[in-house]
């Protein structure tokens, strides 16, 4: 029986063979739980908004790997009724302000002006570009680094006056130290709407998203993925980061099909050996390549 499986991944079951079915387990997927999904809503909120000469924004928040850059993606891809465009822009690590103003640039299509390669010159550019195009939204991905490196002037000074020049919504991704700033810059953080993704903790909201795995997983046989000690097993080597979650268990999914189980239990998932972040590249692992 296969009621236990969504729509989508009963038709994966249905028409694709053994190797191809492993590979669907371990392609990348949108998991539409509570924090994702009102992240998902803000974004949407800002890009469907009336005109504003305030800068509007939204800021995402979490650690590593709880799947920031996944809600950006699928906003992407979300369909619109707006006609003004959204760009994205991953920041670089300790970006230079040319660096950033050249990265801004290549955001939007464009290539950077060889006549123009002093600061000012792109800076003049990337202006001309947003009078030219007027996006409606800029994602920012680790825009922590936006406020680290000799770029963070002109990276804070553009996202205070971006509203009132071209009516556009900066969409801030990064870690805790992103929020640190904005928490201690009064004007920032009256201007962004806050989306924190939290680390997961082991509860209500995390069998519900084991629950949905098992749903989107093709397996021919139901997994007990909320039976307690299975349930912990996964929770203990993911640390409450949705991605290594999501990552362990699809990859578990996919073993269960090559060994003809067609479903993931507790011996199969310890059989795997999945070491969580904590102890990848250890002092201990690091001796042992010495």
């Amino acid at each position: 029986m296969t009621d236990h499986l969504s729509p989508r991944a009963r038709q994966q079951l249905e028409t694709l063979d053994t190797e191809a079915r492993c590979v669907a387990m371990e392609e990348m997927r949108w998991i539409g739980y509570p924090a994702a999904a009102q992240a998902l809503t803000a974004l949407s909120k800002v890009r469907e908004r009336g005109r504003s000469i305030r800068t509007m924004g939204v800021a995402i928040c979490g650690p590593y790997r709880n799947g920031k850059t996944m809600v950006a993606d699928k906003f992407l891809r979300t369909a619109t009724v707006q006609v003004r465009p959204t760009y994205y822009f991953q920041v670089p690590t300790a970006a230079s302000r040319l660096d950033f103003l050249t990265g801004m640039i290549r955001a939007m299509g464009r290539v950077p002006d060889t006549t123009q390669r002093t600061i000012e010159g792109r800076r003049q550019q990337v202006e001309d570009l947003l009078s030219e195009y007027e996006p409606r939204i800029f994602i920012f991905d680790d825009a922590h680094h936006g406020f680290s490196g000799t770029g963070a002037k002109d990276f804070h000074t553009l996202l205070r006056v971006m509203g009132q020049r071209w009516d556009m919504s900066p969409v801030l991704i990064g870690d805790r130290s992103l929020a640190a700033v904005i928490h201690a810059d009064g004007e920032l953080s009256t201007r962004l709407v806050n989306c924190p993704l939290r680390r997961w903790e082991y509860g209500e909201d995390y069998a519900r998203l084991l629950n949905s795995l098992v749903a989107e997983l093709p397996l021919r046989r139901e997994s007990e993925l909320t039976e307690e000690p299975l349930a912990k097993a996964i929770f203990r080597v993911s640390e409450g980061l949705i991605g290594e979650i999501v990552q362990n268990v699809a990859a578990a999914a996919a073993a269960a099909v090559r060994s003809g189980d067609e479903r993931i239990t507790l011996a199969l998932f310890k059989a795997m050996e999945f070491a969580p972040p904590s102890r990848r590249f250890s002092a201990a692992e690091l001796r042992g390549l010495a």
